[in-house]
């Protein structure tokens, strides 16, 4: 029998994408959920018999993909938020660029000795989720390459998982709409991110590799919602719908150690109903935004002691 309290996950940065490195540090993921699975597609014969069952089915495919899902912490998502982004840290500021980063995944049911790797992990979509009252969540969804299993231990020497303090909305600060503070003017009460890298699996007939052979990443589609509370500064908000003048949004979370996400949204186009209420109710408008144009940038700021 086997525990959840048991399911540990492992990464490790590929060179070549399925391709899992033998030489290189595996990092310890801090998750609340790993769903990777391996996933058969197959289809039914359609012989007809001489008996009226099934002749059974055939393999075709097999996807391989699930959701890495966790309680967001600074650094300790670093390398999954640069494949997202298709971009790398320079100078601490992350970007939407053009660079794949692929991973090797460990899943280990360590109390009945069962290990799963998946091999050729792409970042396909990231969520970031911060509530009106609660934790932030993060959650990647993954779409690899290929699958494999063993009877032992995959993930030579991991190294220990970060030991920051996990997020949740208390650690939010001042919430800015192009350089004005919403603070007294438009209460936020929740708030969501999310990038879409719009993969397309490329199916290749000869491979000896259970998955896709490539996972091609096309648009990278970036939406999100704000909550806000209604006001004569969220009407002003709210209005641009109609003129699809793009907004800028940026807040900064910090955690009690002192160390900073800033994320930067330049340009995005909001759309949204005029909200609605009985009499005791609060009034609140929920926008959904789509990034236009220009890519927002997320800048990591580590604490130093003075």
């Amino acid at each position: 029998m086997s525990s959840g309290a048991k399911i540990v996950s492992h990464i490790i940065p590929e060179v070549t994408p399925g391709i899992t490195p033998a030489i290189g540090t595996w990092n310890t993921l801090r998750l609340t959920g790993n769903a990777l699975t391996p996933t058969v597609n197959t289809v039914a014969s359609d012989e007809i018999t001489a008996s009226r069952v099934s002749q059974g089915s055939v393999a075709t495919s097999v996807d391989i993909a699930g959701d890495l899902a966790a309680e967001f912490s600074y650094g300790s998502f670093d390398e999954l938020l640069e494949a997202a982004f298709y971009g790398e840290w320079t100078a601490n500021v992350l970007t939407v660029g053009d660079v794949r980063h692929t991973f090797s995944i460990a899943k280990g049911y360590t109390d009945v000795g069962v290990y799963s790797l998946f091999k050729g992990a792409h970042v396909s979509t990231f969520a970031l989720d911060i509530p009106a009252d609660g934790k932030i969540t993060a959650t990647f969804n993954m779409a690899c390459l290929d699958y494999a299993d063993s009877e032992t231990p995959l993930a030579v020497a991991p190294v220990d998982p970060t030991t920051t303090p996990f997020l949740s909305q208390n650690n939010v600060g001042t919430i800015l709409v192009d350089g004005a503070s919403l603070e007294g003017a438009a209460c936020v009460s929740a708030m969501s991110i999310n990038l879409d890298n719009s993969l397309q699996a490329q199916r290749c007939i000869g491979s000896d590799k259970l998955g896709p052979g490539a996972q091609i990443a096309t648009e990278a589609a970036i939406t999100g919602a704000i909550t806000l509370a209604w006001s004569a500064r969220a009407w002003e908000i709210w209005k641009n719908t109609f003129t699809r003048v793009p907004v800028a949004i940026q807040f900064p979370i910090t955690d009690s150690l002192g160390n900073k996400y800033i994320f930067d949204f330049p340009a995005v186009e909001v759309d949204g109903e005029l909200p609605s209420g009985g009499k005791r109710d609060l009034v609140e408008v929920s926008l959904s935004y789509t990034v236009a144009k220009i890519s927002p940038t997320i800048t990591r700021i580590p604490f130093v002691a003075l």
